[in-house]
């Protein structure tokens, strides 16, 4: 059984129900969740209210996915209120992972896009785990490094980092606004053989 949160990231990852798999309504929350999860895995979801709850059973029935077997009364802010534990997930913009990046050359740098995304360029230094793969993938990840992952622009790196902290990587961090905020900030990029490409030197190649 699973609990699915379909809050956004960033209510997420201040705080979540722990092992809690996050996947946003805001997105193309269905299909991730067929893709991530699976058609027959059994979940529990945590929404803002009923309404919500009601769109996200909809929308994960149009493909397939019917077993919702019950939601956490009240959302996330029940579970607080009944002194339950809440688990977090460290975010940090591209100017803090640049800085993480110069000091720390044992950082794990996580890229989850897609293969076409990742050959118009990269973060340097980043391994590719596109999402849809990232669970079957996982036992070429160190869970005892510290992990920052990034997608585009925060939706599927929030998903991951919820997959990875799953399955007992404690020290993985959000990218907040992901490769398009590194780009906007100048930042260098590589492409697949790890070139650099203008922009400004980042601390890890």
């Amino acid at each position: 059984m699973t609990v699915l949160d379909t809050r956004a990231a960033t209510y997420f990852c201040s705080g979540h129900v722990p092992g809690s798999i996050n996947i946003g309504l805001g997105g193309q929350f269905a299909a991730w969740a067929g893709s991530v999860l699976g058609l027959d895995r059994e979940l529990i979801l945590v929404a803002e209210d009923d309404a919500t709850v009601e769109e996200a059973r909809l929308r994960l029935a149009r493909v397939g996915i019917e077993r919702v077997v019950g939601k956490v009364e009240d959302g996330i802010l029940g579970w607080a209120r009944a002194g339950l534990p809440l688990a977090e997930i460290e975010q940090l913009t591209v100017q803090d992972l640049e800085a993480e990046m110069a000091r720390n050359p044992e950082l794990a740098l996580v890229d989850v896009r897609r293969p076409s995304e990742w050959s118009q360029g990269r973060i340097p230094g980043a391994v590719l785990r596109p999402l849809d793969q990232l669970r079957t993938g996982l036992g070429s990840l160190d869970p005892a490094k510290l992990t920052a992952v990034h997608c585009k622009s925060g939706y599927r790196s929030a998903i991951a980092c919820s997959l990875l902290q799953a399955h007992g990587f404690e020290r993985a961090m959000n990218v907040l606004g992901g490769f398009d905020a590194w780009s906007a900030g100048g930042f260098a990029a590589g492409d697949r053989t790890g070139a650099c490409i203008g922009g400004k030197t980042a601390g890890a190649t």
